[in-house]
């Protein structure tokens, strides 16, 4: 993909031009603006070599790209998160110099530059030196400087990611699922999933290991939930949101005939994000029961 025209001068539409008032010289935002935006602007020529230059169309800014993924791991937040909050966050936009009006890229992007930043060594070490950046400001403790590098930081984004996105799939499916299916046909688990993935937020400020086991605990609430969809009719079986779960199921996690083996060590597949809730992606085509495999 090509790249988009980039400019490290502040346009006058910026929040930095119409709301500056709004941070005070010690507040994160306006500290990663004057402190670590420049750094990522320096190393626009770095990033400029994971892409081609003259094939496709323009591809999102890479800049923006690596501050958002900054901003990810300083806030806790997963993919479709942080697009919104780069789509209306004042704080946000502060920190990464966008308009007041810029709209935010689709959250798939993300996985995608994060993978580009992994296979391009050259782009891992800019990323790095960025890192320490985040430590000399004060944005990061330097306690914890020694596990601050791009494969920690891309990895712990990637896990919030995962997670997220098994969770929201869970959500769809058992909010279709109430639709179809009578209160009287529920089984016994059915009000702690409802509690768990439909009134429920996750706190991704969590430890990591919590996080690890909130997506295990995803993946067998999952499994339960298929298993029992089995006993369904056809009808309820094939609906689009039922089958989307079984498809990022087994991409998350890993299973050898009827049996859970629990999460994959390498997730990979096609469904990473799920976009705005709104908007869900293509479901998997329906199957006929007998070929409803959770795949």
């Amino acid at each position: 993909m090509s790249l988009p025209q980039f400019s490290t001068q502040q346009s006058l539409f910026g929040v930095g031009s119409l709301a500056d008032s709004l941070f005070p010289a010690t507040n994160r935002f306006r500290l990663f603006s004057e402190k670590i935006w420049p750094l990522l602007a320096q190393a626009r020529p770095a990033l400029e070599t994971m892409y081609c230059q003259d094939n496709g169309r323009p591809a999102a800014e890479p800049v923006v790209l690596a501050g958002v993924c900054l901003l990810q791991f300083l806030e806790r937040v997963p993919d479709r998160a942080a697009m919104e909050l780069l789509a209306m966050h004042l704080g946000w936009k502060r920190a990464l110099q966008r308009d007041l009006d810029a709209a935010a890229y689709d959250p798939s992007l993300l996985t995608y530059f994060r993978e580009r930043l992994l296979e391009h060594e050259q782009g891992r070490l800019v990323f790095d030196t960025i890192l320490d950046g985040l430590c000399d400001v004060g944005l990061v403790a330097k306690r914890t400087r020694q596990r601050l590098d791009s494969t920690h930081v891309l990895g712990v984004v990637r896990q919030m990611s995962s997670l997220e996105c098994v969770r929201e799939t869970l959500r769809l499916a058992l909010e279709t699922l109430a639709d179809a299916v009578g209160k009287a046909q529920r089984p016994a688990a059915w009000a702690a999933w409802w509690e768990r993935y439909v009134e429920s937020k996750l706190d991704y400020r969590a430890e990591e290991l919590t996080l690890w086991e909130k997506l295990d605990q995803a993946g067998a609430d999952a499994w339960a939930l298929l298993e029992w969809v089995m006993s369904l009719p056809v009808a309820a079986q094939t609906q689009p949101k039922v089958t989307l779960l079984a498809q990022v199921f087994d991409e998350y996690f890993e299973r050898v005939g009827q049996i859970w083996r629990g999460r994959r060590q390498h997730v990979s597949g096609g469904i990473r994000n799920l976009g705005h809730p709104t908007e869900p992606p293509r479901p998997a085509p329906a199957r006929p029961r007998e070929q409803f495999d959770f795949a």
